[in-house]
């Protein structure tokens, strides 16, 4: 059975079809459970037609959405490696469980104790997190510099938490602090961290306010901010001056921790930047080829309907 090139691109698959699957080309994708929502088809396929205009080669290549249940991922990737896919991203809740299914792992990503990105090298399945080097990127173009020499607040202390902390000491932080509501899971990523320099601690909710100063970086790694009946993570109003607000989450636009953030007079960007350098490091491993961050930002806006398409 052939699918159409419009079923690819535009509708959600399952096991069931991808068993059923035929290539015509080059293929790329994403899993997740759900996956329904993803804007990386959108960001990836006008990535790709740009390609395609200095290189014909790329009118070949084709990024689908998989929609996995856990217990199918091992199935999956079989099928995948079988009908010579190039690479997958993978999101919730598959960037852990791929681990043992790896053949390489990348050592940054095998210290942020998850992956994002697959690579079908050949026989050999490669194993990369492009998260970080997407948070990194997106701090730099929202605040003007990146991660080093910064003093970084991390909400929360989950996978995002931990890729963000291994960001901060891949990219030299002057200091990291993490917190959660359970100080035991923040405790638990600084010891499997194991940063030699001291660098990154973890610090309770109560006790944010002494610890960190004026000019602080403030990551929201928590989702908290999703529903708009949300309160913020961190007391903003006992935060020092003049620091810088960053939210993973970029729908909605602005979370109550941006509202009040900005309410404050400090710097604020979402992570809809994020997403976005995390899909460009993920097609540059694939392709070889530099991807146009401006294409793809403007493809997840237009998806999300922040731009006039006329």
């Amino acid at each position: 059975m052939l699918m159409s090139e419009s079923r690819r691109e535009n509708q959600v698959l399952n096991l069931s079809d991808l068993t059923q699957f035929e290539s015509r080309g080059i293929e790329l994708g994403v899993v997740g459970w759900p996956v329904k929502h993803s804007l990386s088809p959108s960001m990836h396929h006008a990535a790709l037609r740009k390609l395609a205009g200095k290189d014909p080669s790329f009118e070949l290549w084709h990024y689908g959405a998989y929609e996995l249940h856990p217990e199918e991922l091992s199935q999956g990737i079989k099928i995948f490696r079988e009908k010579g896919f190039r690479g997958i991203n993978l999101t919730v809740p598959h960037k852990v469980e791929v681990l043992p299914l790896l053949d390489e792992i990348d050592p940054v990503a095998e210290r942020m104790g998850a992956v994002n990105t697959l690579l079908f090298d050949g026989a050999i399945l490669k194993g990369f997190n492009s998260d970080g080097y997407g948070i990194e990127r997106a701090i730099e173009e929202a605040f003007g510099r990146g991660l080093a020499g910064r003093e970084v607040l991390i909400l929360g202390a989950g996978g995002a938490a931990r890729a963000t902390a291994a960001q901060c000491l891949e990219s030299g932080a002057g200091s990291v602090w993490i917190t959660n509501r359970t100080i035991s899971k923040a405790e638990k990523i600084v010891s499997a961290l194991r940063d030699k320099r001291g660098i990154i601690k973890a610090v309770s909710l109560s006790e944010v306010t002494e610890r960190i100063h004026a000019g602080t970086l403030v990551i929201n790694a928590t989702s908290l901010g999703l529903s708009p009946n949300d309160p913020s993570p961190v007391a903003v109003r006992d935060l020092p001056d003049h620091c810088f607000f960053f939210d993973m989450i970029y729908n909605p636009q602005e979370t109550r921790f941006l509202r009040e953030g900005a309410a404050r007079g400090f710097s604020t960007s979402n992570g809809l930047g994020m997403l976005v350098h995390q899909g460009v490091r993920s097609l540059e491993l694939w392709t070889g080829y530099t991807a146009d961050a401006a294409i793809m930002r403007r493809a997840c806006e237009e998806a999300l309907g922040l731009t006039d398409t006329n």
